[in-house]
């Protein structure tokens, strides 16, 4: 019998569980300071891989049975413009678009360079059709075979990374999340930001030659959303994932993430940042589009 390489669904979730799981176990043997989370719920974090936007697994069969699993997502470094609005501090370095392993794990008894290969291969056909400029990923340093399994897919060693773990003890530890205003962050002109090209880096302008601009977020009141942190809450704009670039609706208006909330109508948060409904994704004359009801109108996840 021979191996089949193919896509995860989520219909997989129970049966790439517990490769997951071995895999973070072996994580742990190679680097004890990575601890394991007492009673982790594997089924439960392969179905939110899953369902991430440019997230994909890739499985190992054999005989009909998954015996290995290759996880990646696709990200880009340049920050959304509401964060550039804040005068964040930028990144000196040109922001690249990102293909990072998550993980791969193959069963011991599976492992051998043709197997590897078939996930491998997978995951950078993917990177490719995303256009991503850099794949980043972090191996052991007693992988060696694998060292020289990527080396002949043209992967260079960049970095070598060293550990030191610490045991702290006690529940008075300094805080090491300062909010923005710790950062005496102002914010120029809150009221509109204006949508620069996630390229070029230039305003972008709308049919009629106006510059288009990001509003806060009102409430029926019309008074600006502010976070837990006291900062008005930005929309963020959908890219195409073929183009990157702005989306906008059949009227020219700008397509934006509705902000995510709970079921008593609050914003939901985490550590303090405001979290949005991400767009729903599908493959359409097999490349990745942005998901559409009948009626046109782009569809988000709950």
């Amino acid at each position: 019998m021979s191996y089949i390489q193919r896509i995860a669904t989520l219909a997989d979730t129970s049966a790439i569980a517990p490769l997951w799981k071995a895999f973070v176990e072996a994580r742990y043997q190679a680097d004890p300071s990575m601890r394991i989370k007492a009673e982790f719920d594997y089924e439960r974090y392969v179905t939110y891989q899953l369902k991430k936007p440019l997230s994909f697994g890739f499985l190992l069969e054999y005989t009909e049975e998954i015996v290995g699993f290759l996880f990646i997502y696709i990200y880009d470094e340049a920050p959304p413009p509401q964060v550039s609005a804040l005068e964040m501090l930028e990144n000196p370095f040109v922001p690249r678009r990102v293909g990072a392993i998550l993980g791969m794990y193959v069963q011991e008894a599976h492992r051998k360079p043709s197997t590897i290969n078939l996930l491998i291969q997978a995951a950078i056909a993917k990177a490719q059709e995303l256009k991503v400029t850099d794949i980043d990923l972090l191996i052991s340093i007693e992988q060696t075979g694998i060292h020289a399994l990527l080396e002949r897919f043209g992967f260079t060693k960049a970095a070598i990374q060293y550990t030191k773990h610490y045991d702290i003890t006690g529940n008075n530890l300094p805080n090491l999340r300062p909010s923005y205003q710790d950062l005496e962050i102002a914010i120029p002109n809150p009221g509109r930001i204006p949508l620069k090209d996630p390229q070029t880096q230039k305003v972008v302008q709308n049919l009629k030659g106006e510059t288009v601009y990001l509003q806060p977020l009102t409430d029926e009141a019309g008074k600006w959303l502010k976070s837990s942190r006291g900062l008005p809450i930005y929309p963020i704009p959908v890219r195409d994932p073929q183009t990157q670039q702005w989306i906008f609706d059949e009227s020219g208006k700008l397509v934006v993430c509705p902000v995510a909330r709970d079921q008593k109508g609050e914003i939901q948060e985490l550590d303090g940042i405001p979290q949005f409904c991400l767009p729903i994704y599908d493959y359409q004359e097999g490349k990745l589009a942005l998901k559409r009801d009948s009626e046109g109108q782009y569809i988000f996840a709950a």
